[in-house]
């Protein structure tokens, strides 16, 4: 299953990218000190979202070093306090197969995960779910937009 997914541990280029926050949108160097301000309440929120998303779908932990997938069964399998997660490095971010909707979600940098998707509504279906955990969810074309 990780190989419909992944390609030398990295999600495959065919899959687009929907951004997950606590922020609305980018912060932008003008307010890059908004990270400084996450509290533990605020990345609670991520915890609730992984919550409904293994209480909805099935769910398989990546694990990249042995490029293997397992079935979440238990949330804390693949949640970490908020002091672990401010300690944690790129190669211990969570990587989650969401193989009912064709999609991978992964954590990253700044309070972002991504959901890697191919217009294939797995968007819409997460939609109120990240709404419900206050959560934000932007595009990379709001990204290039707002790049500019």
């Amino acid at each position: 299953m990780i190989n419909e997914y992944f390609e030398n541990s990295e999600v495959k280029e065919e899959y687009e990218k929907e951004f997950i926050s606590i922020f609305n949108g980018w912060l932008g160097e003008k307010n890059l000190y908004k990270l400084g301000e996450v509290t533990e309440q605020d990345w609670l929120k991520f915890n609730t979202l992984l919550n409904e998303i293994v209480n909805n779908y099935k769910t398989y932990s990546v694990n990249s070093s042995n490029e293997t997938c397992n079935l979440v069964k238990n949330l804390s399998e693949i949640t970490s306090t908020y002091n672990e997660s401010m300690n944690k490095e790129a190669s211990q971010f969570t990587k989650l197969i969401i193989p009912e909707l064709h999609s991978v979600l992964t954590e990253d940098w700044n309070y972002t995960y991504i959901l890697w998707h191919k217009k294939n509504g797995a968007i819409n279906e997460l939609a109120p779910l990240i709404k419900s955990a206050g959560l934000y969810q932007f595009n990379e074309k709001y990204y290039q937009d707002y790049s500019r």
